[in-house]
């Protein structure tokens, strides 16, 4: 009798290895799954945000353009009218993808665009300076791309 049960205690362990042993191996492949969907999931929000900050760039620019031509405080100028015009666009625009930005950029691009406003009823105080603010914003837009941590990430895989 004890042979038996010894043959039967064998099958039982071999069968519970076998068992154990696939799902460990189901269990491997979910969680190697679900860290190739977090990869393209952070590679598809990287591409979107290297978009939305190149978009927010193009805006600063247009802006640059119409405040250069326009006449502040001459608010039926069309070129007054036409920095209102595309403020209010680029305030639209922000209003879509704003949350793709990086909060600096999203907050800097935001006074920017208010400070346009501001300029074109030429009401900006003192201690504003839109050509600056111009420059800032720019800055902080190509920084909250997100470069630096790419570049960081090349140089460990390459060193």
């Amino acid at each position: 009798m004890a042979g038996v049960n010894d043959v039967v205690l064998g099958a039982l362990i071999g069968a519970s290895s076998a068992t154990g042993g696939a799902v460990i191996a189901q269990v491997g492949g979910f969680v190697l799954e679900k860290r190739r969907e977090l990869a393209s999931y952070r590679v598809n929000l990287y591409a979107k945000r290297l978009e939305v900050h190149q978009q927010a760039f193009e805006w600063t620019h247009r802006l640059n353009v119409d405040l250069n031509e326009s006449k502040p405080g001459v608010l039926d100028a069309p070129e007054t009218q036409r920095l209102n015009d595309t403020a209010r666009s680029a305030r639209a625009w922000w209003n879509g993808n704003a949350l793709y930005l990086d909060p600096v950029s999203q907050s800097e691009f935001v006074y920017f665009l208010n400070l346009c406003f501001a300029y074109a009823r030429d009401q900006l105080g003192p201690q504003e300076h839109i050509w600056k603010q111009m420059r800032v914003t720019q800055n902080v837009i190509v920084a909250g791309i997100g470069m630096k941590h790419i570049e960081e990430k090349k140089a460990k895989a390459d060193g």
